[in-house]
């Protein structure tokens, strides 16, 4: 199913089941009257929900290493979508892994009872899902029946409260990560020193992905790897590949030697097509690799001396393996999503337009696909911060010079002179 598909069926359907749901666990509660004090809980299994986007996953790791730092003779358990199967397979730190397929409505049915079946036989103590907005995430964790099921609210926790014995508000002014800590915190952990890196490549992974580049990528030669791409959840993240092209054709005139590797999903094969037809000139430099296996594209990542992407799962990667990395950010604040990075290895490219950031307080981005705040980003700007990674520091990271982009004014409307965030409302006067 497409991401929107899944959210409009989540809306409709879920919505409905989540009241009555609600009904019946509020009156479960009155009649069985369980003890939620976290103090009391003997911790034998925790579970950990989140069903959709890579990032986001990734950003749960400090949350997952401080969980094993507190209980480390819990087991603990990740719920997702099947489509995340391959990243969840390079996070050691996870005992069990469970999966919903979500090819179709049937699918996910019997995929949601066999996991609800698992979690039953498992009996958590904790169950922390880090959704936001889904019903059917809500519904996932009180199906669970954990003794203390932890999750966020972010508009009301009304809804939520007979769901959940313990509620944390989504501060979208807050890292995520912070607020991932802080259901671990609500969980009774501590906050941990630092964070650890979640991702491992195996090593016959590693190989595989030397082996893939040694066919066309010269031992010295420095090489760029680009993500074009963004989920389907929200494309307005991209951006233009027209920029795109750009930025690498005026990176091929600066550096020497450069290779540039042009990585997605199978499903963004196509797109990746695209932009290596607006480089024709510099065919004989690039090379596609859609769908490569995570483990594989983890490792080709690894020997990039500069990782160029839109704010995606990729990115969060390459903050995982400190990877010299720029980062397009528009509908989503970096703020929330970069602040972890390492600051010495990443530069963060962002127009604060007035309607961004927009993707955690609407339903559908206010400028219907317009999205201005990633059409800013001026291609100079990009090109200027790849090269100085891919020309001034060493793959190893070691000797940067201190380097930062100009200050920007709030930008307030589009080209035409549209204010941004404006909605037009159909059939009715503008007046």
């Amino acid at each position: 199913m497409q991401a929107k598909s899944k959210i409009k069926l989540d809306r409709v359907v879920g919505g409905f089941l989540v009241f009555f749901l609600n009904l019946a666990a509020r009156v479960l509660s009155l009649i069985l009257r369980r003890s939620h004090d976290i103090n009391e809980t003997k911790v034998n299994t925790i579970c950990v929900a989140k069903f959709a986007g890579l990032g986001s996953i990734l950003c749960a790791g400090p949350l997952l290493g401080l969980i094993k730092l507190h209980y480390p003779g819990a087991r603990l358990v990740f719920i997702t979508s099947q489509h995340n199967a391959e990243l969840l397979e390079c996070m050691p730190v996870i005992d069990v892994r469970l999966y919903v397929s979500e090819k179709n409505l049937l699918s996910t049915i019997l995929s949601s009872v066999s996991v609800l079946i698992r979690l039953w036989r498992l009996r958590p103590q904790f169950y922390i899902d880090l959704e936001v907005y889904s019903y059917y995430s809500s519904m996932m964790a009180t199906l669970s029946c954990a003794r203390n099921r932890i999750g966020f609210y972010r508009l009301s926790s009304g809804l939520k409260k007979g769901l959940f014995t313990h509620l944390v508000f989504f501060n979208t002014a807050v890292p995520v990560q912070s607020l991932y800590l802080q259901l671990g915190r609500v969980a009774g952990c501590a906050k941990p020193a630092s964070p650890a890196p979640v991702l491992r490549v195996p090593p016959k992974d590693k190989e595989l992905a030397e082996s893939v580049l040694t066919e066309w990528l010269p031992e010295n030669a420095p090489l760029l790897v680009v993500n074009p791409n963004a989920s389907d959840l929200l494309l307005e993240r991209r951006w233009p590949i027209e920029s795109f092209s750009a930025a690498i054709t005026g990176l091929f005139a600066l550096v020497p030697g450069l290779r540039v590797a042009l990585v997605g999903s199978r499903r963004e094969a196509g797109y990746i097509s695209r932009l290596t037809g607006l480089l024709e000139s510099h065919k004989d430099r690039i090379r596609e690799y859609p769908g490569l296996n995570l483990a594989v594209f983890l490792g080709v990542l690894q020997r990039a001396n500069c990782f160029l992407t839109n704010d995606s799962g990729p990115m969060h990667m390459a903050f995982d393996f400190g990877v010299p990395t720029v980062a397009l950010f528009g509908p989503a604040s970096p703020v929330q999503f970069a602040c972890f990075a390492d600051p010495a290895r990443t530069i963060v490219l962002y127009e604060p337009v007035l309607c961004s950031p927009c993707v955690h307080n609407v339903d559908a981005p206010p400028c219907g696909g317009d999205n201005q705040c990633m059409k800013r980003i001026d291609v100079s700007r990009v090109v200027e911060a790849c090269y100085h990674f891919l020309a001034r520091t060493p793959r190893d990271g070691k000797s940067r010079q201190e380097w930062t982009l100009p200050a920007r004014s709030p930008i307030l409307s589009s080209p035409d002179g549209v204010p941004l965030g404006k909605v037009e409302l159909r059939g009715r006067s503008r007046q």
